[in-house]
């Protein structure tokens, strides 16, 4: 009698290795996320997932909360939110949640990060 072998469970995105368990985009140097944290300077993003956001550290605390406000693109409204930073890695770079969003800015950051990683698989079908 044959066995009928389970079928491996094919995985659309891995999670990224981290704090985040989120599919991580980067922005592209052309149109840059905009971070403004409230005793900080307006910095750019280094990378963006659904829940988190990572940026340079501008002398902020491991585990402070910060007022800031993230613009996401030229054509969208920055909008403010708060981020806690849960680590700060050795490239000096915080690592951080978004927390204290409407549902219509969470709406607006997975709308991004799609957009990206749709963007991503596109140059990436046209290099082969």
């Amino acid at each position: 009698m044959f066995w009928k072998k389970k079928k491996e469970e094919k995985k659309m995105f891995e999670v990224p290795e981290g704090d985040r368990g989120s599919y991580r985009v980067y922005p592209t140097d052309d149109a840059p996320i905009l971070i403004k944290v409230k005793g900080g300077k307006t910095s750019k993003a280094v990378d963006i997932c659904a829940g988190g956001i990572s940026f340079p550290n501008d002398n902020f605390d491991k585990g402070a909360t910060y007022d800031c406000k993230i613009k996401l693109s030229r054509d969208v409204e920055p909008f403010a939110a708060k981020v806690i930073i849960h680590k700060i890695d050795d490239s000096n770079i915080c690592r951080c949640s978004i927390t204290e969003t409407t549902d219509e800015m969470d709406d607006m950051v997975h709308h991004y990060v799609m957009e990206r990683q749709k963007e991503d698989i596109k140059s990436k079908k046209t290099k082969f």
